[in-house]
């Protein structure tokens, strides 16, 4: 049996991790530089590096999505208030996941039959077992095990 350690996950989906300067974002969405800033001035869209003065703005993949997401909301007719409050709201169950998996996922482990075992890390109501899932055909299972010290 292989494992994957937590990190292997948290390497590629970080928070943050992948970033674009504010010219990529304006290309990206068809929002110009002075219209993002003022987004920004207003707090519906806020700069990774919005702590450091000075430095070039960079924005998350995160802000990117919601950038592009207000300006196909505004095409349509909404207020840039509403278009972001939208935005907010229909990003709230991917945010929810992303924490889910992020807080739970501590790594995966391949079994001798190749089946993947994602491993979500001490079961609640019984802290001496692991729950793992993974995939049987096209359905999700869980599974418990005893926790190995």
């Amino acid at each position: 049996m292989t494992n994957g350690t937590r990190a292997d996950l948290r390497e590629l989906f970080h928070k943050g991790q992948l970033t674009i300067g504010i010219s990529e974002l304006s290309r990206m969405t068809g929002v110009s530089p002075r219209q993002l800033r003022y987004w920004q001035k207003k707090g519906y869209i806020i700069p990774k590096n919005e702590d450091e003065p000075g430095q070039a703005r960079v924005y998350t993949m995160k802000m990117v999505i919601k950038a592009a997401a207000m300006s196909n909301l505004l095409q349509t007719g909404y207020t840039l208030k509403a278009a972001a409050a939208q935005v907010d709201e229909r990003m709230r169950p991917a945010q929810t996941i992303y924490h889910l998996l992020a807080d739970r996922y501590q790594g995966y482990e391949v079994a001798d039959n190749g089946q993947i075992l994602v491993d979500l890390g001490p079961f609640d109501p019984q802290p001496d077992q692991e729950l793992f899932v993974k995939l049987v055909g096209d359905k999700v299972k869980f599974e418990l095990k005893d926790k190995q010290e």
